[in-house]
């Protein structure tokens, strides 16, 4: 291979992390056949990260595309940590609206977002552009998708807050509740009168600012996806 041909495929060289290995072997596929020179990474393991970024070093691309699905939280999290570390620039082609989590992908790093109805020709196109120093996400979306992810931020910090004023007793109420059992039952296992648990399920949800047991359980569900390890 002459020394121009090994500078042209380092040009055209990118990296592929696939969620599903097999959809980022059809993408490696159609790539090529656009003059491409893809080079694919099983998802990262969660103990193997070090391994798995000298590859990418070893890898000599300088874009590479991430292939995931953005709604489960610890995939979202792993998108974050990759795309949030340089020296590679990096696409995220995706199932998930546009919307947050699109936010929360571009505030960490990602120099641009792309539904998985895109096309590989725009998909190479894209690719092309970042390499060049572009991105394929319009500043105007890049920065909806921001305020989006911010206000959802806030949300989730409110809630938080609001979660802070319960006292353990209450939260425990608020997750059997949540569980689906009966006000009577939690009384019987607690050893206490129905009375003292409804005046429990008052209180939580005079702190939480919500007018109905069926709003507190809505509540103490999205507090869950924000911070997981209080079911533990």
């Amino acid at each position: 291979m002459s020394s121009s041909t090994s500078v042209e495929e380092s040009v055209r060289r990118i990296v592929l992390v696939a969620e599903r290995r097999l959809v980022g072997q059809a993408i490696a596929a159609a790539l090529r056949g656009r003059g491409l020179a893809p080079v694919l990474f099983d998802w990262p393991e969660r103990g193997g990260r070090l391994s798995f970024r000298h590859g990418l070093a070893r890898s000599g691309a300088s874009v590479g595309v991430v292939l995931c699905d953005l709604r489960t939280p610890d995939l979202l999290h792993d998108v974050e940590v990759l795309v949030g570390r340089g020296p590679i620039r990096w696409l995220v082609l995706t199932d998930s609206d546009f919307g947050p989590r699109w936010g929360t992908v571009l505030g960490a790093g990602a120099a641009g977002v792309l539904p998985t109805t895109t096309t590989t020709d725009a998909l190479a196109q894209a690719i092309r552009d970042t390499i060049a120093g572009g991105s394929p996400t319009p500043e105007v979306l890049r920065a909806r998708a921001l305020r989006e992810w911010e206000s959802v931020a806030e949300e989730q910090r409110d809630l938080v807050r609001r979660m802070e004023r319960l006292t353990h007793r209450e939260y425990e109420v608020l997750g059997s509740l949540y569980d689906g059992t009966s006000v009577r039952r939690i009384a019987e296992a607690s050893g206490v009168a129905e009375a003292t648990v409804r005046s429990q399920v008052k209180s939580l949800r005079r702190k939480l600012g919500v007018d109905s047991q069926l709003a507190a359980v809505a509540m103490y569900r999205r507090s869950l996806e924000v911070f997981p390890q209080a079911r533990q």
